[in-house]
C-alpha cells in the first residue's frame, strides 16, 4: 500500500505545491475584484440614501423657517428645540451617523443638532463650494459631534439667493458591518482622492490618496503586483464616477495572507497523506481496539456505582460475558436503590414519630399550672365575703373569673406581650388583695404590645417570686417586671426583694432547668417555661436566674428580637403600670 498509493500522492503534493502561489494569487485577486463590486453597490446605495436625506432636511419647512426666522427672545428657542428633534423632522438611515445644520447668522441660539458656523469652517474649501451648488455635494469632513473624519453630504439652506445655513448628513462605518468582506483583506474608500474609511494601517481618515506616487486614478479598475500605498502585497483598486464625485474602493491582499493561504494549502496536502498512514492502521487498530473499549467503558461506570452515582446504566450489545456481567451489574443496582429508599423511608418514618412525641410534651408542659395560687385567692376572698360583705369581694370575684378564663381559654399558640402583661396584671392585682401594703410591684416595658410570645411564661415567674421571695416578708415586698431590647434579643426581667437563694439552692436550680428534671416535684413552674422556650425559638434561648441570699432573685427570659408574627412597633420605653397594693 505504501508503494502503490503513498508515494504518487507525496509526488503529487510537491507538484501542486509547487504552483500554488500562483494559484493563490489568482485567486484572491477574484475575490478582491468580486468584493468591489459587491462594495460599490453600496455606495451607490450610500450616495442615493445621503442625498435624498440632505435634501430633505434643507426643504423641511419647519428647518428652513426656524434658520431663516426671526425670533424674539431665547425661549422661543428653547421651546424648539425641547419639542422639535432632528429624528422627528426627517427620516434619518440607519446608516447615518448624524444630520445637523451648520447655521451662519451671528445672533442665532444654537443647540440639539444645529452647530455655529466658525471661521474655519466658514472659509473651507468643501463649504465654499456647497454655498453656490444648487445640488448636494460629496466631501470628507470633521464631524463637529463624533470628532471624526466622515463621509458627509451637504446642501445648503436659503434664504432666496443667500445660503444661511448648510445641512449635513455625516455617514458612520457601521454600513460595512453588512458586507462580508475576508477577515485578512485591508481596505480603504475615498472620495475624489480624500481617505474617509481605511483599516489599512499607511492610510488614515482625511489623508489625500491622489497625493500618492503609485496612485493611478486614470483607470477605473487597476491590480497592482507589488502592492499600493506602503502596503506590502497585493492590491485591487475600484473608480466608481457617480455624478460629479469620483469614489475609489482599494482592496489589499497581504503578503501575510497568500502566505496563510499556501500554508493552509499545505496542512490540507499534508493531512491527505497522513489520513493514508492513518486508514492503514485502522485495520489493525479495529480488531484490537473493540474488546478493550468495551472493557473501558465497563469499568470507568463501575467507578462510578463506587462513588454513589446510581443512574448509571450498562448498555452492551454484544452477547457474550460482559454483556451478561453488564446485566448483573444492572440488577444489583437497582437492589441497591431499593434497600436505600427502604431505609430512608424508614428513617422518615422514625424522625415524624419523634416530632409527634416533641409536639405531645410541648402541650403537655404547656398545659401544667400550678394550682397553688388559686386555692389561697379563693381562701382570700371567702374571708373577705365573710368579714366584710361588700363590693370588694365581688370585684375580686370577677378578677378570679377573668384569670380563670384566662387559663381555660390557654392553647398553645403564640400571644401578644400586651395580653401577657394584662394577665400577669390582673394574677398581681389579686395577689395585692391578699397581701395588701406588704406588696407592690412595677411593670415596665419598652417593646412594642404587638410583639408575639407563648402564652403563660411571666406569670409563672411572679407566682415563684411571691411563693418562694416575698410571700414571708412582712412588709416592703416588690416585684419589679421590665421587657427590654438588646441587640437581637428580647430580655424579660422579673426581679424580687425577697429571701433570695443560697449558692447551692441555686446550682441545683440551674441544674434541674438545664435538664428540664421535673421528677422531683420542685420548681416545675420554671422548668416548664424554660424547656417552652427552648423547644419553640432554639437551645440559645431560655431562662437565665440570679440571686444572692437575703437580698433577693432575678428571673430572666432571653426571646429573639424578631416574633415571629405581628409588628414590633414603637421602641420607646412606656410605663404600663406602677401602683402599691391595698
Amino acid at each position: 500500500m505504501f508503494l502503490i498509493v503513498m508515494l504518487p500522492t507525496f509526488a503529487a503534493s510537491i507538484f501542486l505545491l509547487y504552483g500554488m502561489r500562483s494559484i493563490t494569487k489568482n485567486r484572491s485577486l477574484e475575490s478582491a475584484q468580486a468584493k468591489s463590486d459587491s462594495l460599490s453597490y453600496w455606495v451607490s446605495e450610500i450616495v442615493s440614501v445621503g442625498e435624498q436625506t440632505v435634501e430633505n432636511a434643507a426643504s423641511n419647512g419647519t428647518i428652513v423657517e426656524f434658520v431663516t426666522g426671526e425670533h424674539d427672545d431665547a425661549g422661543s428657542y428653547y421651546s424648539f428645540y425641547s419639542e422639535n428633534r432632528m429624528d422627528k423632522l426627517i427620516t434619518i438611515p440607519s446608516m447615518a451617523e448624524n444630520v445637523f445644520i451648520y447655521v451662519d447668522r451671528p445672533d442665532f441660539v444654537v443647540g440639539s443638532s444645529f452647530v455655529k458656523l466658525d471661521e474655519e469652517t466658514r472659509y473651507s474649501t468643501w463649504y465654499q463650494k456647497a454655498k453656490y451648488s444648487s445640488a448636494p455635494i460629496w466631501d470628507v469632513i470633521k464631524d463637529p459631534f463624533a470628532g471624526e473624519y466622515k463621509l458627509c453630504c451637504i446642501c445648503p439652506i436659503k434664504n432666496g439667493s443667500d445660503a444661511v445655513a448648510m445641512a449635513v448628513v455625516s455617514f458612520s462605518d457601521r454600513w460595512l458591518e453588512n458586507v462580508p468582506i475576508n477577515e485578512a483583506m485591508r481596505y480603504s474608500f475615498a472620495i475624489n482622492g480624500k481617505v474617509y474609511y481605511s483599516n489599512a494601517p499607511n492610510i488614515q481618515p482625511g489623508d489625500i490618496i491622489s497625493d500618492k506616487a503609485d496612485y493611478d486614478e486614470s483607470k477605473d479598475y487597476n491590480t497592482y503586483d507589488q502592492g499600493l500605498y506602503g502596503v506590502r502585497g497585493y492590491a485591487v483598486t475600484r473608480n466608481i464616477p457617480l455624478g460629479s464625485n469620483v469614489h475609489q474602493i482599494a482592496l489589499f491582499l497581504p503578503n501575510e495572507y497568500i502566505a496563510f493561504e499556501l500554508d493552509r494549502l499545505s496542512v490540507i496536502y499534508g493531512g491527505y497523506c497522513a489520513l493514508m498512514v492513518v486508514l492503514s492502521l485502522l485495520t489493525i487498530l479495529l480488531f484490537t481496539s473493540t474488546f478493550s473499549s468495551r472493557i473501558k467503558s465497563l469499568s470507568d461506570k463501575m467507578h462510578k456505582v463506587a462513588d454513589g452515582d446510581f443512574t448509571v446504566s450498562f448498555n452492551d450489545s454484544g452477547s457474550d460475558e460482559i454483556s451478561l456481567l453488564c446485566e448483573d451489574l444492572t440488577l444489583m443496582i437497582a437492589n441497591m436503590q431499593k434497600l436505600i429508599n427502604d431505609n430512608y423511608e424508614a428513617k422518615l418514618q422514625g424522625e415524624a414519630i419523634k416530632l409527634t412525641q416533641m409536639e405531645a410534651e410541648f402541650k403537655a408542659l404547656s398545659s401544667q399550672i400550678n394550682p397553688h395560687f388559686l386555692y389561697n385567692t379563693l381562701e382570700t376572698i371567702r374571708m373577705k365575703a365573710y368579714v366584710n360583705n361588700d363590693k370588694e369581694t365581688a370585684d375580686l370575684v370577677k378578677k378570679l373569673g377573668k384569670f380563670m378564663r384566662r387559663c381555660l381559654e390557654f392553647k398553645d399558640a403564640e400571644v401578644t406581650l400586651q395580653s401577657e402583661l394584662e394577665f400577669t396584671k390582673a394574677y398581681l392585682e389579686l395577689q395585692s388583695a391578699r397581701f395588701g401594703d406588704r406588696i407592690t410591684y412595677h411593670i415596665y416595658s419598652e417593646v412594642s404590645g404587638d410583639y408575639m410570645i407563648l402564652p403563660l411564661l411571666i406569670q409563672p415567674l411572679v407566682e415563684n417570686a411571691f411563693v418562694h421571695g416575698v410571700e414571708a416578708s412582712k412588709g416592703g415586698g416588690k416585684i419589679d417586671i421590665k421587657v427590654v431590647y438588646h441587640n437581637e434579643f428580647v430580655y424579660v426581667d422579673v426581679t424580687d426583694n425577697g429571701q433570695g437563694m443560697s449558692e447551692e439552692k441555686l446550682q441545683e436550680l440551674e441544674h434541674k432547668l438545664e435538664v428540664s428534671d421535673t421528677s422531683s416535684g420542685k420548681s416545675i413552674g420554671l422548668t416548664n417555661v424554660h424547656k417552652r422556650i427552648r423547644m419553640y425559638h432554639g437551645e440559645k434561648y431560655g431562662m437565665k436566674v440570679r440571686s444572692t441570699e437575703g437580698e433577693g432573685t432575678t428571673i430572666r427570659l432571653t426571646l429573639p428580637r424578631e416574633p415571629k408574627t405581628g409588628l414590633m412597633g414603637d421602641r420607646k420605653g412606656t410605663a404600663l403600670h406602677s401602683a402599691a397594693a391595698k
